[in-house]
């Protein structure tokens, strides 16, 4: 999924907790951390630059640590656990949310024209995918062309489109 559509269920779950009472803090605040945490996975590619990865081939799914679930689920135990007291008060009512964002952004990656997510990594590179994969073309204009093409596009417009309604309707 693109980070377009990962943006766009970042802001259903800030929506989905703040009108449901499920986290009462600044509004603003919560839709930025929903955000980011549901786009944080694909940050490695901005440090390292798009440009570069395309050209190195990355296949930063199985050769990142931002994209191995294990290790977000590390982290939150680990700040969970021991947070200074301040900063646990602090953090604690964005966890659940960071938590159900990062989920979802590895579910939503498992449909996509790649081959899906290393939930086990870096202990197994097996990637697993809900969605029939293309072969990766060489470029990025090529990879376009075809993506736009493809029913992941189909359904990330129909994600993009139901977000939307649920924002500005309910």
């Amino acid at each position: 999924m693109t980070n377009i559509t990962h943006i766009a269920v970042g802001t259903v779950i800030a929506k989905v907790a703040l009108s449901n009472n499920i986290i009462q803090a600044d509004p603003l605040t919560v839709y930025a951390v929903a955000i980011l945490f549901s786009n944080l996975p694909d940050f490695d590619l901005l440090l390292l630059g798009i440009r570069r990865s395309l050209a190195l081939k990355l296949n930063h799914r199985i050769q990142s640590f931002m994209h191995f679930p294990l290790f977000w689920v590390v982290l939150y135990f680990v700040i969970g656990k021991w947070a200074p007291f301040h900063i646990h008060q602090t953090i604690k009512p964005y966890m659940q949310l960071t938590l159900i964002s990062l989920g979802l952004y590895f579910l939503l990656d498992m449909i996509g024209v790649h081959g899906g997510i290393c939930w086990f990594g870096p202990f197994s590179k097996k990637q697993f995918s809900f969605t029939r994969l293309f072969t990766w073309p060489d470029t990025l204009r090529m990879f376009l062309l075809t993506y736009r093409k493809s029913n992941v596009f189909k359904m990330e417009i129909l994600i993009w489109i139901g977000s939307l309604i649920y924002l500005f309707v309910f």
